[in-house]
């Protein structure tokens, strides 16, 4: 999954079946998640490990055989801890042609609802979950078909159980705040090669540097500036594995403007020099 992009705009599957799968490892360029959102659901399944993530504002300790559930819209990233997980990605405007339960989809697209993230928790949908997991690694004759099944019936149990809050019972303040973060991690997917500084970032929320600093530790763990540059380093990363620029290019490319603060901050994000980075996935 391409988190090098806040706001995800990539196609899902096929143009008949828009629904995607991914299996991440440690190994995986893509391990860490940033802070992205997109239209689609989202559901996280983890094999082993830990994934501490965060929903919006809400903090989620996922752990080994939890399935987290997102809806569309929601801020979400994390930073997983010894893990192995999969996601399945699914562009529900795909149900809505058609279809008499199409109210209930767009009350869902329209972000009038919010389905709760661990409705893993219902053994029923656990189970469901589950299927569509296996269902969709093994794709075997049908599973699409299995598939709209699964999410025809969990969706069901979501209705018929309340597994979900109306958007209109979040808190205002709390909307505002996420808001406000969308739009600095827009600029700064939009801007990261150049140079930037913690006043820019400010002045996207319209607050003064000292407090944004402090909503934005709250909402996303890191200060803002070693945010920017852990997102760059993220770029490196996919730069070092998909170009032949030397390091000094990847480096000013980035938004670094000194070759050792690049090197030093690299390696305090990946435990490695981007020089080992390249050459361990190049020779693997």
């Amino acid at each position: 999954m391409n988190y090098l992009k806040y706001k995800e705009n990539k196609s899902r599957g096929t143009f008949n079946f828009p629904v995607e799968f991914y299996f991440i490892t440690q190994e995986d360029s893509r391990y860490n998640m940033h802070y992205h959102w997109h239209t689609e659901i989202e559901i996280i399944r983890i094999l082993e490990g830990e994934f501490p993530l965060i929903l919006n504002e809400q903090i989620v300790y996922a752990k080994k055989n939890d399935i987290i559930f997102i809806s569309p819209e929601v801020l979400h990233g994390g930073l997983p801890k010894n893990c192995v997980y999969e996601c399945i990605v699914i562009d529900m405007s795909m149900f809505l042609n058609n279809n008499i339960c199409t109210n209930y989809l767009k009350e869902m697209l329209d972000k009038k609802i919010i389905i709760n993230y661990d409705i893993h928790k219902n053994e029923s949908i656990k189970i469901y979950l589950n299927n569509m997991f296996d269902c969709i690694k093994n794709k075997n004759i049908g599973y699409e078909f299995l598939i709209q099944g699964y999410l025809y019936v969990i969706f069901g149990i979501i209705l018929e159980n309340n597994l979900y809050i109306k958007n209109s019972h979040i808190d205002i303040k709390n909307k505002k705040r996420i808001e406000q973060l969308k739009k600095v991690l827009e600029f700064i997917e939009q801007e990261y090669d150049k140079p930037i500084t913690l006043e820019d970032l400010a002045s996207k929320t319209n607050l003064n540097p000292k407090y944004f600093i402090k909503i934005f530790s709250q909402m996303t763990g890191k200060s803002p500036i070693q945010y920017l540059n852990s997102y760059r380093i993220e770029i490196a990363c996919n730069m070092l594995l998909s170009t032949e620029l030397s390091i000094t290019d990847i480096c000013l490319n980035c938004g670094f403007n000194d070759l050792s603060y690049f090197i030093k901050t690299f390696k305090k994000e990946k435990n490695i020099s981007p020089k080992k980075f390249r050459s361990s996935y190049v020779l693997s």
